[in-house]
C-alpha cells in the first residue's frame, strides 16, 4: 500500500511539474524581429540568473497540503518553516536519504522518514515513518 501511495504521489508530481498545456504559437512563427528564437530567454542586464542548485541542497515548497511551508537543505542540515518550523538533519544515502526533524512541538506524523530526489532533480518526496500501513508523504518542488 505504501509503495502504491508513493508511486501515485510521484506520478502526480511529475504530471504537475511537466505541464499539460498547449501552445497557441505555430512552429517557425516568429513575432517581431524575424529572428528565430532558441527557446532560451536572455537575462536582463544587471540581473544575471543564479546557477541552479544541484542535488537536494536548496529551498523546497510542498505541492500537497502540509504543515511545512518551506524546507531548506544545506549539506546535512535541514530547516523547515510554517506550522512545523524546526531544525533537522539529513543523512545522505545512495538513492534515499534519512531525514529527522527535531521540533520543540513534536508532530507524530512528521519526525523521521526517507527523502528521495527525482531523477531530473526537480522535486523530492519524503515518506515519513508512521503506523504499520505507512506514514504521511510530502512532495516538494524547488522554490
Amino acid at each position: 500500500m505504501r509503495k502504491i501511495t508513493a508511486a501515485m504521489a510521484l506520478g502526480l508530481s511529475v504530471m504537475l511539474l511537466s505541464g499539460c498545456g498547449k501552445s497557441d504559437s505555430k512552429p517557425g512563427d516568429s513575432k517581431g524581429s524575424g529572428q528565430q528564437s532558441s527557446g532560451r530567454t536572455q537575462p536582463e542586464k544587471g540581473k544575471e540568473k543564479a546557477p541552479e542548485a544541484t542535488g537536494v541542497d536548496g529551498t523546497w515548497k510542498p505541492i500537497n497540503k502540509s504543515p511545512i511551508a518551506t524546507m531548506t537543505i544545506s549539506g546535512n542540515k535541514v530547516t523547515t518553516t510554517g506550522k512545523l518550523a524546526c531544525p533537522g538533519t539529513l543523512k545522505p544515502g545512495k538513492k534515499k536519504s534519512a531525514i529527522a526533524l527535531d521540533c520543540t512541538s513534536k508532530d507524530p506524523e512528521r519526525s523521521r522518514g526517507t527523502l528521495e530526489l527525482a531523477k531530473d532533480g526537480s522535486h523530492i518526496y519524503i515518506e515519513w515513518d508512521g503506523a504499520a500501513w505507512g506514514g504521511m508523504i510530502d512532495s516538494l518542488r524547488r522554490a
